[in-house]
């Protein structure tokens, strides 16, 4: 089942209420101050790094995706975690099944970013000084808990997604596989029919099922192989018609000069007496 149906279960067990949503709406002007650094921090990072930076052609490629992970942000500040956010998050999985960015390297990101946010978050509602408001401490805990909370919400689902895109590619390859399969059998068993009626004499033989794309090939090699023993067999015969019938006339012939000899023969005896 698409983990889309789940949603309010993991929302109303991380605890994700209205006091959480507004502490999260809050830090609202602070994401979109800090995120801009927060992913240069991560884009550096994921440039010194080999295995991460293969996923990306040029930097217009890197800027083109922080510039989707801003607006990504944008949504996860509004705490409204509807459909729409839903649909967003299942993008990122499903991008990140189908490229093979591997789920290590998307929550190494998120720790990257999360922790500037968390310590912007923290440098802003921590209390200052003697006139500080004594509820500042509590204000600032939760913010940080809101942030986390809606940070694990995201990587739990985007890796959720992830892994049901990686099950159902598979299921469809081992659909494909099957079918293969069963397609191979189906030619196999053919041809080995078509080759017994060869052996038994039968020039006419041909594969005249419907074969698979992938055996198309190997049944037009058969079929034409076939005819072309055919036509040569024919033509064999027709030779092997040929020299007999030359056979015969040449025995009519030796039949014919053998009479004429013995009659000459006769005649000179006769002449002779």
């Amino acid at each position: 089942m698409s983990q889309d149906y789940a949603l309010n279960d993991r929302v109303a067990f991380m605890g994700l209420d209205d006091r959480a949503r507004a502490s999260l709406r809050a830090l609202r002007p602070l994401i979109e101050r800090e995120i801009g650094p927060a992913l240069a921090g991560f884009y550096d990072k994921v440039k010194a790094t080999p295995e991460t930076r293969k996923f990306f052609g040029d930097e217009r490629h890197m800027d083109a995706a922080g510039s989707r992970q801003k607006s990504h942000w944008g949504v996860i500040a509004q705490a409204e975690f509807s459909d729409t956010y839903v649909k967003a998050v299942r993008t990122i999985g499903e991008t990140h099944a189908r490229i093979g960015l591997e789920p290590r390297w998307y929550i190494g990101g998120y720790a990257l970013v999360s922790e500037h946010l968390a310590r912007a978050a923290i440098k802003e509602a921590w209390p200052k000084g003697f006139m500080a408001k004594g509820d500042g401490a509590d204000k600032a805990g939760d913010a940080v808990s809101a942030l986390i909370k809606a940070v694990m919400l995201d990587m739990d689902f985007a890796i959720s997604i992830y892994l049901e895109t990686i099950e159902n590619e598979r299921k469809r390859l081992e659909e494909v596989r099957q079918a293969n399969e069963r397609s191979q059998a189906v030619a196999v068993q053919a041809l080995g029919e078509a080759l017994a009626r060869l052996a038994e004499g039968d020039l006419a033989s041909r594969l005249d099922i419907e074969v698979a794309a992938d055996f198309q090939k190997l049944k037009g090699d058969f079929n034409a192989a076939v005819a072309t023993l055919e036509e040569a067999m024919a033509a064999v015969t027709q030779a092997s018609d040929g020299i007999r019938m030359g056979a015969d006339e040449i025995g009519v012939a030796a039949d014919d000069l053998s009479r004429r000899t013995e009659q000459q023969a006769a005649s000179l005896e006769e002449t002779a007496a």
